[in-house]
């Protein structure tokens, strides 16, 4: 009997919508799945077991029954009621895929919320993480071998926990199941927009391994892969396997004076933008980088170095004698003269990364019907990446804008560095420290066992005991920060030449800057088991029910790193908590008809401190023809408060600012109101509950041949008690500077009055609100796939796999009943590092082999968006007066972006295969986005490779 090929698990309803969405990607670039060229072979590679090493077992007593992802069952049929996407080892290959972030965020359904390497200098540092439906990290459950595993210690901005896929080894994978449906019925919190279940290998023999380097066309960039893996065992003819393997890999740091105009400058002044190649930070610009600045102040208080105010209307004046050095540009304007350095090109486009570990695995046939794993992985994550130096001007965690040399040092003599000194004035200083660089250095140490057996006995019971326990390690250090106690007694003493940086010696460059260091530690503890068992015959086959239970205990330490205050714009970001989870599961699948399967499963969840959740799910599938498969799921879940939100913790996040532009004019335009870092700072809740979740998907899957299947899925998902801090932030700002009456609970940190206009509205230097179940959102969108598999006879055969996906809508309402669309712009601003959320995404790959030679290319795509957001601008924000860059009609609009990768492939015979890749093979340029703080003018969350550029790697798989 023909049925559905199982390699194919993205559903599709057919509808108008649907074909719109198919049609769009067909000609724009679309997708990224399983691997087609295994479809009649690999029923098991189709679908994510949650305990694959029991499949061996599985397989060989129920001839081909495997355990799907989101089900205790183990079964012949693979196609569930839940859509799923596959990516196998030799998927990966064939795309040029080299690591587990890499892979996952790749896919479609992977939006707004991911988290991008590249931005190393987020609240998330060193970490890669992916947002299933654009619900953001802590919304996508990563599992291993269906097992959880430990959270990075550091959270996405503070609040949201998260699995770091860059600390995930890549060469044991098998295959990386993505579950894009809610399974919290099955594994309970964070599941609400899918799960991806990251499948390692059960069985190696012999001896087999990678080797590979590469470089950027521009000579930067360098990779360098190598991995080896040893076997020994054949679990059919001796009962057991054992493997050790061990991987390492190297990226070259790329900077942002690699790159050329406009990524190398915040000045595009020449093609219609704005220059912000100084953030102005206060009465005059904080513009002078390697030359210090200085104006004098009406008043300062002797003995208090930050306590000076600036004459309204004085000029500022070049402290060096000589004027600006070379690489600033000089300057005399309304405010003064100053040195205009472009500072951006301190930052870092690509860090450096280095990781390595080791894995030690074994299984063992436990009689006829039973398996045992256990399983031991070592894994070093290292990212590196430097950033422009730090301004003596902040206002975190003190205000240090009025920061004066004095006129009399501490031993009683005249400041030689402040040219008002004989008068007795105090020379109030802009000054960025160019002589300590700033730099970011994240360590993560992740130690994981996992041990388990599952077999099945008497009749027609199986079972499964899975056990782990997963440690992170992390260590952060970081040079170029200012120590405040450091920094008091330079400028009191007269220690720090001002005047002539390089005459500093190290010692008081330590003195200033000492390197910063912090530890933060999070462990997870865990059980489950499950018991299922086939009980009377159906029409469509066997009743099964199934039940299970499991416990985990959770850890997590994470100090504040700036606790005592010590250092200048070092954000106060802390987390610590502990609790013990358990819970209560149950499942029924009854095929009532041949045709027609029916499911529910139910979960219990008890969190000990202090709340309790039970999670349904309803499925069915129905088969009218054997060459059509129509499937829906209704699913509630939830997601438990993190450490931070709901325990201890606290965190104030910065971006970039404009006031108003009728506050802009009430000030002149002058440097008070010109973009500036705007705080938003977020505390620790006790009183709040689980976010909840309703969501359900429709589908179907059609196969009209052996060789295309096409398949399309709609979602619609809805959050309500959003855990938010500051969802009301962008209302509360704009209510502030049109005079009304803040939200409740919110209040505004201000700036000192604008010396020049000091009767003129202040700007907000800090909007303040607790965490809080404020907000609900809703999506929906379209996931289509096609796959097609020619075969043509002598190993000649060519394959096309195309996913995309579409967002129809995001619609987010911050608590106060009024609805905000953030499809196509660049919201959520905050929550998303910038990214936004574009309506479409898709890949497309396609794979010719003849004879031993095979090439593919694949194409991604993702969808332009405006550059407006109504949560960093408030209610109705969207149309180009609200351009989030403040130019009106000019950058109101970032373009697609569309990249093509070519692999090719040689199998010299059994033991070689060389390989050579060109990523971004048409050297596409990543489109212009000056409105992202994550990136210089561009978005590195969705157009990365088109600032690092074409890319060549070559290599070589060995196996003996």
């Amino acid at each position: 009997m023909t049925r559905i090929s199982s390699t194919f698990r993205k559903p599709v309803l057919l509808s108008s919508a649907a074909s719109g969405a198919l049609l769009l990607a067909l000609s724009a670039a679309p997708a990224f799945a399983q691997d087609q060229a295994q479809a009649g072979a690999t029923a098991a590679t189709s679908a994510a077991p949650v305990n694959p090493q029991a499949q061996a077992a599985d397989q060989s007593d129920q001839g081909g029954d495997i355990v799907v992802t989101g089900t205790l069952f183990r079964r012949l049929n693979t196609e569930t009621a839940s859509p799923i996407t596959v990516l196998t080892s030799e998927n990966l290959q064939r795309a040029g895929i080299t690591n587990v972030a890499d892979a996952v965020r790749s896919i479609s359904a992977d939006n707004s919320g991911s988290i991008p390497t590249a931005f190393a200098a987020g609240f998330g540092s060193g970490s890669a993480a992916v947002s299933l439906r654009g619900l953001s990290v802590n919304s996508t459950l990563v599992l291993i071998d269906g097992v959880r595993t430990v959270n990075y210690p550091y959270a996405d901005d503070g609040q949201r926990a998260f699995v770091d896929l860059n600390s995930i080894p890549k060469s044991t994978i098998d295959r990386i199941e993505v579950l894009k449906d809610g399974a919290s019925a099955t594994y309970g919190a964070d599941a609400i927009g899918g799960v991806v279940n990251i499948i390692t290998r059960k069985e190696i023999k012999g001896i087999e391994g990678t080797v590979e380097a590469g470089v950027s066309q521009r000579g930067d960039g360098g990779e360098r892969r190598a991995t080896l893996t040893a076997g020994y065992g054949d679990l059919k003819e001796q009962g057991f396997n054992v493997y050790i393997n061990g991987e390492y890999e190297k990226d070259n740091l790329i900077s942002v004076a690699d790159r050329g105009f406009p990524y190398n400058t915040a000045d595009l002044t020449s093609i219609g933008g704005l220059n912000n190649n100084s953030a102005s930070l206060g009465a005059f610009g904080n513009r002078s980088a390697a030359i210090a600045a200085v104006v004098r102040p009406a008043t300062y208080t002797p003995g208090n170095i930050y306590s000076g105010v600036a004459v309204p209307g004085a000029l500022t004046q070049v402290l060096n004698p000589a004027g600006c050095v070379t690489g600033t540009i000089t300057r005399n304007d309304a405010t003064g003269a100053y040195c205009e350095q472009n500072t951006t090109q301190y930052g870092t486009i690509a860090p450096e990364q280095e990781r390595y570990g080791a894995t030690i695995h074994g299984t063992l046939q436990v009689g006829d019907r039973a398996q045992a794993y256990v399983t031991g992985t070592y894994y070093h994550s290292r990212v590196f990446s430097t950033a422009a130096p730090f301004t003596i001007r902040q206002r975190n965690p003190i205000n240090s804008t009025n920061i004066v040399l004095p006129a009399l040092l501490a031993n009683g003599q005249l400041n030689a560095q402040n040219p008002y000194a004989a008068s007795g004035l105090g020379a109030q200083i802009s000054y960025a420290f160019g002589d300590l660089p700033q730099t970011s250095t994240t360590e993560n140490d992740v130690y994981r066992v996992a041990a388990g057996i599952a077999g099945k006995f008497g009749d027609d019971w199986a079972y499964s005991l899975d056990a782990s326990y997963a440690r992170s390690d992390l260590v952060g250090r970081n040079t170029g920060y200012i120590n405040i106690a450091g920094l008091t007694n330079a400028i009191n003493t007269g220690s720090y030449n001002f005047i002539n940086p390089s005459q500093n010696s190290q010692a008081v460059r330590d003195q200033v800057s000492p390197t910063q260091s912090s530890s933060a530690k999070g462990q997870l503890y865990f059980l489950q088991g499950s018991l299922t068992k086939s009980f009377f015959e159906l029409p469509g086959g066997p009743l099964q029910v199934g039940v299970g239970g499991s416990v985990r205990r959770e850890e997590l330490n994470n100090p504040n790193a700036n606790a005592n205050n010590a250092f200048l714009g070092l954000n106060a970001v802390s987390a610590s908590g502990k609790r013990t989870v358990s819970a209560g599961y149950f499942e029924i699948s009854a095929p009532v008809l041949k045709s027609v399967e029916l499911g529910a499963a139910g979960r219990f969840d008890h969190y000990s401190d202090g709340f309790s959740k039970f999670s349904p799910k309803a499925t069915i599938k129905f088969t009218p023809i054997r060459s059509l498969a129509l499937r829906a799921t209704y699913t509630q879940g939830f997601r438990a408060p993190s450490f931070a939100e709901s325990q201890n913790g606290a965190v104030i996040g910065y971006t970039s600012a404009t006031p108003p532009a009728a506050v802009v004019a009430a000030h002149g335009n002058n440097a008070y109101v010109q973009s500036y870092s705007l705080g938003y700072n977020s505390a620790s809740n006790p009183d709040l509950k689980p976010e909840k979740s309703r969501s359900f998907t429709g589908g179907a899957i059609f196969q009209p041949t052996r060789w295309l299947s096409v398949t399309a899925d709609y979602y619609n998902i809805k959050k309500t008690d959003v855990i938010s801090g500051g969802p009301l932030a962008g209302t509360a700002i704009a209510n502030y500077y049109a005079g009304t009456a803040l939200p409740a609970g919110y209040t505004v940190t201000l700036d000192d009055a604008d010396p020049l206009f000091p009767n003129a509205i202040r700007k907000v230097l800090i909007v303040n609100s607790p965490y809080a179940n404020a907000s609900s959102l809703q999506t929906s969108g379209i996931d289509v796939s096609v796959q097609a598999d020619f075969k043509f006879g002598g190993g000649n055969r060519f394959t096309s796999r195309l996913e995309g996906t579409e967002i129809l809508t995001y619609d987010f309402d911050p608590g106060d009943g009024i609805i905000d669309s953030y499809v196509g712009t660049q919201a959520p601003y905050v929550l998303s590092s910038g990214a936004g959320t574009p309506r479409w995404r898709a890949n497309w790959m396609n794979s010719v082999q003849v004879g031993p030679a095979t090439l593919t290319a694949t194409a991604y795509y993702t969808s332009g968006y405006k550059n407006v957001a109504v949560d960093q601008s408030g209610h109705g924000a969207n149309t180009c007066a609200d351009n989030l860059y403040g130019t009106g009609d000019v950058f109101c609009r970032t373009k697609g972006f569309f990249t093509l990768d070519l692999v090719g492939q040689f199998k010299v015979n059994d033991k070689f295969t060389f390989y050579l890749n060109a990523v971004n093979l048409l050297d596409a340029s990543a489109p212009i986005n000056p409105a992202n703080y994550a990136a210089v003018n561009y978005n590195p969350t969705w157009s990365q490779q088109g600032i690092v550029g074409r890319t060549i790697r070559g290599g070589a798989n060995f196996k003996f």
